[in-house]
């Protein structure tokens, strides 16, 4: 994979074909790592070629909680390859414009007609925009549509939407340096990975995977060594907000 940074920062992607990851195979040692962990992360990408996808599809069916972190990559995703890995997840989390094209997608199959009066399916194409109030309509249809009860959604700058046990949970994003976005997405999903496993408050872990992840887009290279003073003066920030 090669990645390329604009002025600003953000990161575009040029995904080579074949690579080892599209041959990963189904082992013992595989299948007892996933039994013992506490939460199984993964991504659209990795369902590209046939024989990850199988492993995957295989991995899914043992995994005590699955974390679905999408990410659509022209041309290698299928709306089929999608629907199975939203509804096999305990949680999903997309970015703004991948829940919309999903939505998008999502309504125009027959089947979704047969849930959903003509009035309700205009409100929710009406609100296939990436405002607050109109991104939490896809949300629940996401979730209605797949059984999924936890979703998030990333707003970039503007923060996060986590839906959890039936709420909304919000953090408007902070102000800072963009220097490099590589790693910033998967670093607030660890975050928010980890305190929603402690126990802790849904409100305390999207604060906290927000603030994660700006760090590290305000820091070079994608695994950043993290300050934990740096951590600690945006949360105190935000609470101040």
């Amino acid at each position: 994979m090669a990645v390329s940074l604009n002025d600003e920062g953000s990161a575009s992607y040029t995904i080579n074909y074949p690579s080892a990851w599209d041959h990963i195979q189904l082992t013992k040692s595989a299948k007892a790592i996933t039994l013992a962990s506490d939460a199984f992360i993964y991504g659209s990408l990795s369902a590209r070629d046939h024989n990850t996808k199988q492993t995957l599809y295989s991995l899914l069916e043992i995994a005590p909680y699955k974390i679905f972190d999408v990410n659509l990559r022209a041309p290698y995703y299928t709306k089929e390859v999608l629907n199975h890995l939203m509804e096999s997840a305990d949680f999903i989390k997309f970015n703004d414009d991948e829940i919309i094209e999903i939505v998008t997608h999502l309504i125009m199959k027959a089947a979704d007609f047969k849930k959903f009066s003509n009035h309700e399916i205009s409100e929710i194409i009406d609100k296939r925009n990436s405002d607050t109030q109109n991104l939490e309509g896809c949300i629940k249809f996401i979730a209605q549509q797949t059984n999924t009860k936890s979703i998030c959604v990333t707003l970039g700058s503007k923060g996060a939407i986590l839906f959890y046990n039936d709420t909304f949970y919000y953090n408007k994003g902070h102000k800072i340096n963009v220097v490099d976005t590589v790693g910033a997405g998967d670093s607030f999903l660890a975050a928010l990975t980890d305190k929603l496993l402690k126990g802790e408050a849904p409100q305390t872990a999207i604060d906290f995977a927000c603030v994660v992840g700006a760090v590290v887009a305000s820091s070079e290279g994608a695994n950043p060594k993290l300050n934990p003073n740096d951590i600690e003066v945006l949360l105190t920030k935000h609470i101040d907000c």
